[in-house]
This record gives structure tokens, sequence and C-alpha cells, in this order.
């Protein structure tokens, strides 16, 4: 039985490495192909600069590509190909700008812009987020947890729900990543969730590119809280009560407020999107 195991694990190895290599070919046919209409262009004109950006175009894709695959390299070199994605990214923009300098840039090539920051800001600053998956939960004081994370040498981030508070479906309730956005190891992942789960149902862990904060809104005419509005933390300031606190920064102990009394019997609330 476990050299069947061995085997099937070695089987569904190859397999991911060949869906990657028909992946990657057909990406590489479709910029190729793009290459070979873009010699086609006029030289002057809309054309023109489009066949002048064609090489920055290309590097772009590529880079944002890499980016999706990074957690594949060792933490040194995930590091030094952020540095260098980083770089390529800033130097190829630099370099559409200035073919662009003083006309409108297509939309296309606006949205290979930021579909690279995007990717870059997932693998540098990513993480793990829970979201509530049935009515509500209501999580208590982090302490042990936080304690328990400390001392295995955690030195990331990581946002809670305040304690004694209801989040209620399907508003995020937990987001952890590590410093530079490394992946997060399933052991991690399996204490976050266990810590979740005694207080309500979460759904399983989803990969996102920065936090999300829920607000509390109010509308005072009407009596008090009327929805939680979720958005990405490093959006506008909206209006109301921030529910999610940092319970670790870089590795640091933060002050988590203990439980207000009464604040678990908080009614259903619609939970709003940005």
């Amino acid at each position: 039985m476990p050299n069947d195991d061995h085997e099937n694990a070695q089987d569904k190895a190859q397999d991911k490495a060949r869906e990657k290599a028909l992946t990657w070919a057909a990406l590489l046919g479709k910029w190729a192909e793009f290459a070979r209409s873009a010699v086609a262009l006029p030289d002057e004109g809309d054309g023109g600069l489009v066949k002048k950006a064609v090489p920055d175009i290309i590097a772009l894709q590529s880079i944002t590509h890499a980016l999706g695959e990074i957690n594949d390299l060792d933490h040194d070199e995930r590091a030094l190909g952020l540095d260098r994605a980083e770089i390529g990214i800033r130097e190829h923009v630099q370099s559409i700008n200035t073919i662009y300098r003083g006309e409108p840039m297509p939309e296309g090539v606006s949205e290979l812009i930021d579909d690279a920051r995007l990717a870059l800001a997932a693998a540098s600053g990513g993480g793990l987020e829970w979201t509530v998956a049935d009515d509500r939960i209501v999580c208590p004081h982090p302490m042990e947890l936080v304690d328990a994370l400390l001392e295995a040498g955690f030195a990331g981030d990581l946002f809670l729900p305040t304690p004694g508070v209801p989040i209620f479906a399907p508003a995020p309730c937990a987001f952890i990543r590590h410093p530079g956005g490394a992946p997060i190891e399933p052991e991690l992942a399996a204490v976050i969730a266990d810590f979740l789960a005694i207080s309500g149902e979460i759904t399983e862990p989803e990969q996102r590119p920065e936090p999300r904060q829920v607000y509390r809104q109010f509308d005072f005419a009407k009596g008090g809280p009327v929805r939680d509005y979720v958005v990405p933390v490093e959006s506008d300031l909206p209006a109301g009560q921030p529910l999610l606190v940092p319970a670790i920064l870089a590795g640091e102990r933060q002050s988590v407020t203990l439980p207000v009394p009464g604040a678990d019997r908080q009614g259903q609330l619609p939970v709003e999107f940005a």
C-alpha cells in the first residue's frame, strides 16, 4: 500500500507538470502569434505605438504568469523572484508610458499593467482568508491562539473578529499572512480554522491578495446598525465600526479588547461588498 500511495503521488505530480507545460506552451504560442502579427502593423499612428510596445507587453504578461507560480520556489528564490518581478514591472510600465506619452493608452494595455501589479501585490502581500459559512460567528478572546503562534515563531499578520461581536455570513472573519506573502502552511491554517470553528461554521480558506475589513454601519435615525460593509483594507476608509482587529502585526502581539457584554445579542444584518 505505501508503494501504491507513492506511485499515485508521483502520477499526480507528473500530471500537474504536464498540465503546467501545456498551459505555458499555450501562453507562449499566443504571444508568439501576437508578436508575428505585430510585425505587420504600421510604424506610425496607433498601430505604430502598439508595435513599439509589443516587447514590454509580452514581458509584463510573462511576469504576471510567473508570479502565479512563484509559490513553487523555495524561500530564497521566491524572495529574489519578487524583487526581480517588481523591478521588471516598473521598467516595462515606464517604457509603455514613454511610448504612449501624450496619447491615450488602449484599455487592453492598461489592463495588462493592472494585472501585473495585482499579481505582484498578491504574491508579496497575500494570505489566507476565511469567511462565515452559515448565520454568524462569535469568537472569544484570542489570547491563547496568539500565544501559541508567537511561541511557534509566527512573524506575520493575523486579523480576527472583535471578541464577542457577531460576524454574519458571508463576511470575512479571519486573515493571516506571512511576511512577503509566503505560502501559509497547512498546519498553521488548521490552527486558525480550529479556533474559528468553535464559534460557528466557516468556509475553507481562500488565497487573497490583501485582507478585507468588515464595517458595521449605523443609521441612528433607524435606531442602530443597518448593515455590514466589506471593503479591502487598503481602500478608502468608509463610515462605521471595524469588526476585524489585528491580533498580530509583523510578529508582534497587538492589544485586543475583551468581549463587550451583550454585544453577541446583535440581530442579523445584511452583508454588502464594495
